[in-house]
């Protein structure tokens, strides 16, 4: 199992915070091809050395791509930013802070001049030892798609206390196992896990503490935490909530409370969500999750919409019949999609999923094949094309 990991010293971003730990979990062969081009100029370059000293490993970006409108692509958008495009990622491969309003500025640029309803940029590195690559993405959403693809939940309203501060214990914790993975002295999801998701695990001496608070916590103050993450208006408390709510027990509870924030209008407090119920589909196949909420969060916009979902559908189909054939009615198109993805989650998660659903081992890089599959499925069965 692979995970990945947001350093925030390695491209400076205001993105960055949507989504601290990406996925990177292995679901078969294949991988996205890096393009040759993108390792040149500094950011590719490996670290000066001494003699006989292997050069350090650097982070490069190793694809730009756009993900959600057939009117853009990576071509389009390189020749409408032109050499701004250049200019912020060398900024933001510097840490340079000033990169952060530059990249508001260019997805602004795009939005207006495609007419489009959203744009933002993901941009994601995967935690893979001696593999620094970054995967950035321009993800947007067409006014016509716009209702079916952010019908999202209102913005809460209400303000909630923090159950014996429980909220902050986990944000310490947070940021306690976020520097020790930047340091290179933890690894995410490495650890045995007491709860239905852990991201960091509690071995370390420096996080010991916090499984016995948040085990505990959950089980006293968990209606407070349900009510805090559907109603609080603050959406780092929802985040923290959902995985707080992870640490409870009652496994069909956790389901429903965190089901019904799949469409939160938080980035992250969906991005929290679908971790949790990523990992009870994988480890806790004896729980049932709804399957329409999460394939509808396959068309969200923001990349870790998109690949926490997939892999929550990829666990299911494994585990249930009645997934994979809620999936082959609905959810292939999508699918289909993501093999064009050059975000690694995105293209492999789909391509494991596509193969459990039809029993053939086409390539991830043959998507003729896997149309011409699916349109006979498609005629066949009369399944949805779009």
């Amino acid at each position: 199992m692979r995970i990945g990991t947001l350093l925030l010293m390695v491209f400076c971003s205001y993105s960055l915070a949507v989504d601290t730990l990406p996925l990177r979990k292995s679901v078969g062969s294949g991988g996205s091809p890096v393009d040759p081009a993108l390792r040149s100029g500094p950011q590719g370059a490996p670290a000066a050395a001494g003699e006989g000293v292997e050069p350090l490993p650097q982070p490069y970006v190793a694809a730009v791509d756009t993900y959600g409108s057939p009117r853009l692509d990576e071509a389009k958008l390189k020749a409408l930013l032109g050499t701004e495009l250049d200019e912020w990622l060398t900024r933001g491969m510097k840490a340079d802070p000033s990169s952060v309003q530059l990249e508001r500025k260019l997805a602004d640029k795009v939005k207006r001049q495609f007419d489009l309803a959203a744009a933002d940029w993901d941009i994601v590195q995967y935690f893979e030892p001696g593999n620094f690559a970054i995967y950035i993405t321009l993800s947007v959403v067409e006014k016509a798609d716009a209702a079916e693809r952010m019908r999202f939940l209102a913005e809460p309203t209400r303000q909630f206390a923090d159950p014996e501060g429980l909220i902050k214990a986990w944000n310490e914790y947070e940021e306690i196992a976020l520097e020790m993975v930047d340091n290179g002295q933890l690894e995410p999801e490495s650890e045995e896990c007491p709860a239905y998701h852990c991201p960091f695990g509690h071995k370390n001496a420096r996080l010991k503490k916090y499984e016995k608070i948040f085990l505990d916590g959950a089980k006293k103050h968990h209606a407070a935490l349900v009510e805090i993450l559907a109603k609080d208006k603050r959406a780092d408390f929802r985040a923290a909530a959902a995985y707080l709510l992870a640490y409870w027990k009652e496994g069909n509870r956790v389901i429903a409370a965190l089901g019904e924030r799949v469409r939160d209008s938080d980035p992250l407090v969906r991005n929290n969500v679908l971790r949790v119920l990523g990992d009870i589909a994988e480890f806790h196949p004896e729980f049932i999750i709804p399957v329409a909420p999460v394939m509808e969060a396959l068309k969200f916009p923001r990349v870790s919409d998109r690949s926490k979902a997939a892999y929550v559908v990829y666990m299911m189909v494994l585990n249930s019949q009645q997934a994979r054939e809620q999936v082959l009615r609905a959810g292939v198109p999508q699918l289909l999609d993501f093999l064009d993805s050059k975000q690694p989650d995105h293209k492999e998660i789909a391509h494991g999923i596509l193969r459990k659903l039809s029993g053939k081992d086409f390539a991830s890089t043959d998507v003729v094949s896997w149309k011409s599959w699916y349109g006979k499925q498609a005629k066949e069965r009369a399944l949805s094309r779009r």
